[in-house]
Parts: C-alpha cells; sequence; structure tokens
C-alpha cells in the first residue's frame, strides 16, 4: 500500500511551517486513516467519495470515534491526497469529490513589509549569497509555493526576467511580473554566482546547489529558516509564510482579488478569499473615512 505519511508530515514541518501539535494530530488522523484501509482492504490509490464514506463508518463503529474526530481526520485525509498528487504519487486526487464542511478559517500568518525586507536582506554572506538572495526574493516576489520556484528554469523567464512562468498545481502554468529587486537579485546570480555553478550551461534550472545541480525544495525550506534566525525573527519562518505574505500586501495596496488568485495560481476564488480577512484593518479604515454615517 502507498504510504508516504513521513515525509508528508516532514511537508507539514519544513514548507507549510505548522505547529507540532497540529503535526502529531495529523500522524495520528493518518495512522486511522491506515488502520481503516487495512480493515476494509482498500489502497490510498483507490479512495474516492464512496470509499470516504465507508472509512468514516468503519471509523465510527469500530474505533467509537466522535464526529468531530472524523471531520478532522477527512480534512487530514484531503490534505495528504493533495501532497501525494503533487509529489506524483496519484495521478489524481477523487478525495477532493468527496463533500466535506468547510472547518478552517483560520488567518494565514504574514509578514510586515519591514519583517520582510530584514528577511530578504539577511541570506548569510559567502559564494552561495546571491543565490539564497534570489531564493528569497523569487519567493516574495512571485508568491509561488516552494516547488514551483525550486523549479524555475533559465527557459521560463521572460522579458529580460520581468515575467517568470511558474508550473503549478495539474501542470498548470502562469506567468508572474518580477519587480526591480527581484530582477537585480536576478542579474547578480546569473552574472556570478551561477556561471561558477555551471560553467559548461548545460543546466536549464535557474536555482542550482553549491555542486551545480537542481536546487531541491528541501534546501530552498533551509535558505529560509536560516535567513530567518539571521534576520532575527522570533517565529518559525518557513517558505508558505512568504507567499502568504505576498498576497496580504497586494491586498493592502489596493489590488482587488481576483488578480491575486492569478497571480497564486488558486482555482477557485474561495481559497484567495481567505486573505480578505487579514486586510479587515485596512476596510474599517476605509469605511471610516468614507461612508457617510460611519462617525
Amino acid at each position: 500500500m502507498l504510504d508516504r505519511r513521513r515525509d508528508f508530515l516532514a511537508y507539514c514541518r519544513l514548507e507549510l511551517g505548522l505547529a507540532p501539535n497540529t503535526i502529531a494530530a495529523y500522524g495520528g488522523d493518518l495512522a486511522k486513516l491506515y488502520d481503516a484501509c487495512g480493515a476494509l482492504a482498500l489502497d490510498i490509490a483507490d479512495i474516492g467519495p464512496d470509499e470516504v464514506g465507508r472509512i468514516l463508518a468503519w471509523l465510527r463503529d469500530q474505533r467509537a470515534q466522535a464526529p468531530a474526530s472524523l471531520v478532522r481526520l477527512l480534512v487530514t485525509t484531503r490534505m495528504y491526497a493533495r501532497y501525494l498528487v503533487l509529489e506524483k504519487d496519484l495521478a489524481r486526487d477523487r478525495i477532493q469529490l468527496a463533500r466535506m464542511p468547510h472547518l478552517w478559517n483560520q488567518l494565514p500568518g504574514v509578514l510586515s513589509i519591514e519583517e520582510v525586507d530584514r528577511l530578504l536582506a539577511s541570506p548569510a554572506h559567502g559564494p552561495m549569497h546571491a543565490r539564497d538572495r534570489l531564493a528569497l526574493e523569487l519567493l516574495y516576489a512571485s508568491g509561488g509555493r516552494a516547488s514551483e520556484v525550486a523549479t524555475i528554469g533559465l527557459s521560463d523567464l521572460r522579458e529580460g526576467g520581468r515575467l517568470v512562468k511558474l508550473h503549478g498545481k495539474g501542470s498548470k502554468e502562469r506567468m508572474v511580473p518580477l519587480g526591480s529587486r527581484a530582477r537585480a537579485a536576478l542579474a547578480r546570480y546569473l552574472d556570478g554566482c551561477r556561471t561558477g555553478l555551471d560553467p559548461d550551461g548545460g543546466q536549464d534550472r535557474l536555482l542550482l546547489s553549491a555542486r551545480g545541480k537542481p536546487l531541491s525544495r528541501q534546501a530552498l525550506w533551509a535558505i529560509v529558516r536560516a535567513a530567518g534566525r539571521s534576520a532575527g525573527l522570533d517565529r518559525p519562518i518557513y517558505t508558505h509564510l512568504l507567499r502568504h505574505s505576498f498576497a496580504t500586501h497586494l491586498l493592502e495596496n489596493g489590488a482587488d482579488l481576483r488578480s491575486v488568485q492569478e497571480l497564486l495560481g488558486h482555482a477557485n476564488l474561495t481559497t484567495t478569499q481567505r486573505y480578505t480577512h487579514v486586510d479587515a484593518k485596512r476596510l474599517v479604515e476605509v469605511h471610516r473615512r468614507f461612508h457617510p454615517r460611519a462617525r
């Protein structure tokens, strides 16, 4: 039976920056899921809406799981399936077809603009400084997921680096503009560091390791964490935090939700709408200033 639990939990910790208690809960949920699959002779790849119903019924009847526990397990299962598709262990996610309540309305973690500036200025000095600075700039400038930024190729750069093509989930592609600071970091890296890493010009991948190989997503996680420590930021710093900050800062400065959806590569506007909650302070101020009966 396909079992990538350990890798999934590492992904939750390193890329999503989830709390240890949350990760432990996911691990417990997945243990129950695999127990149910074993009892029902199901493989993870077989699970669709009907199988979800059978699994939840078995856990309710055989393990006396409470409704709230079953709902959380369903959420965990859905996250796990998305991860397996992302890693190409599953061809498609049939679990998403199962009806599930929307439980999470938590605000994503966000860095202030000042914290982002500190973070982006904090990669360690040394031979990889230009690469690490570019990696950080790309994460924030594009709002890309770690997997999308790590796989950017030289062939994905357009108009002298003013645009970059990101390869998202489900083989979907999108073009995202890069600002002047990201382009400056790109130029420094291409003119110096990268030439030494790929002297023969045989690699299309933009971000390379010290050995001239494509930079892994795990290495990108490590760059972000190290920069967070150097910047003295007193919270966990992870790649998705820059994606959240990218979206929030766009909305705070007047971007419309539909444009942010396109930049993030969200298939559903509902996914993007959670970022509107973090902008409540600005909306309150707009209402106070312009509504005739606000005062």
